[in-house]
């Protein structure tokens, strides 16, 4: 379901960017090497950004055991960046399945089989082939059937 999301992208809000910029500043004692310091410096530029991103951000913070005050929790943005993460993974996981089931219920057939074509009928094998109804069964033992039928419905 999730693989289809991989090249995905998402508008990334103007307030988050100002809120990563101040988390950014609020950390005194950091260096380069503190975990966020440059996820916080791509992300207060730009203006998207893709799935994978939310699915490391998320990935962090599920992980993350220390204090909320912590360099490395301040600078991926804390609490609000946490809840937005989990809130655009969560719909957009979800999204293709509402939408299915959306296309369902307004009288459309069934939008969880994946469409397909078969293609090649060249390689079918004699025993697989279908058999048309004279084929299925011989004729004298069809005829004899017959008879019998005939003298049963007459006792």
């Amino acid at each position: 379901m999730n693989k289809n999301l991989y090249d995905k992208e998402i508008e990334f809000p103007e307030h988050l960017r100002k809120h990563l910029k101040i988390c950014f500043y609020k950390v005194k004692d950091f260096n380069e090497n503190d975990e966020g310091y440059k996820r916080n410096k791509e992300l207060q530029n730009k203006n998207y950004i893709t799935y994978k991103q939310l699915k490391r951000i998320k990935n962090f913070f599920d992980n993350f055991k220390g204090s909320q005050k912590e360099p490395s929790f301040v600078l991926n943005g804390g609490f609000p960046m946490k809840n937005w993460v989990n809130y655009e993974l969560d719909f957009m996981r979800r999204n293709p399945e509402a939408v299915k089931k959306n296309k369902m219920e307004t009288g459309m057939q069934n939008q969880f089989i994946k469409p397909h074509e078969k293609k090649d009928f060249t390689n079918v094998r004699p025993s697989q082939k279908h058999l048309s109804t004279r084929e299925k069964y011989d004729v004298a033992v069809t005829e004899s059937l017959k008879k019998i039928n005939d003298l049963i419905s007459k006792i």
